[in-house]
């Protein structure tokens, strides 16, 4: 029997139905012409279970933007580890927000898992989603960057 497609491409219309949980960001990016934040990401599509607790997991590199943003609010603190960071999850609070031309804006939060206690927070419009390439099996839960890198 054949597979499904996989999705490659998604909306704020998809929210209940995609999950970020340890999502590995690359590099964040601000487009202020455009009021948008872009993140790089590895998107995690399957967690595929394998023997005993082992998993591998179907991903591909992706770029997650998000549109008309403000009150952005990036609280990071790299003291003592790494600059690698994943998305523990990326919540949607249920509040709405309006700006003075009653442009209704969605406050996100993404809480990180690395550095612990980082987040991301800010209002936007929406966001889309779109893979750079077709996903791939790693046994990791990121691209190793040599795979990254080869793009």
């Amino acid at each position: 029997m054949a597979k499904a497609p996989v999705k490659t491409k998604y909306s704020a219309r998809d929210f209940k139905n995609i999950t970020w949980h340890d999502n590995f960001i690359h590099s964040i990016r601000l487009d202020a012409e455009k009021f948008a934040l872009e993140l790089d990401i590895d998107f995690i599509h399957d967690w595929i279970a394998g023997d005993a607790e082992n998993y591998s997991f179907l991903i591909s590199p992706a770029t997650l933007t998000f549109q008309n943003v403000s009150n952005l609010k990036i609280d990071i603190d790299w003291d003592g580890c790494s600059l690698e960071m994943a998305i523990e999850k990326l919540g949607l609070s249920a509040r709405a927000y309006k700006r003075i031309l009653k442009v209704a804006r969605t406050i996100w939060v993404i809480a990180l898992n690395w550095p612990e206690g980082g987040a991301i927070s800010f209002a936007a419009t929406g966001f889309t989603q779109q893979s750079r390439k077709e996903p791939e099996v790693f046994d990791e839960q990121k691209i190793p960057a040599r795979k990254r890198t080869a793009a």
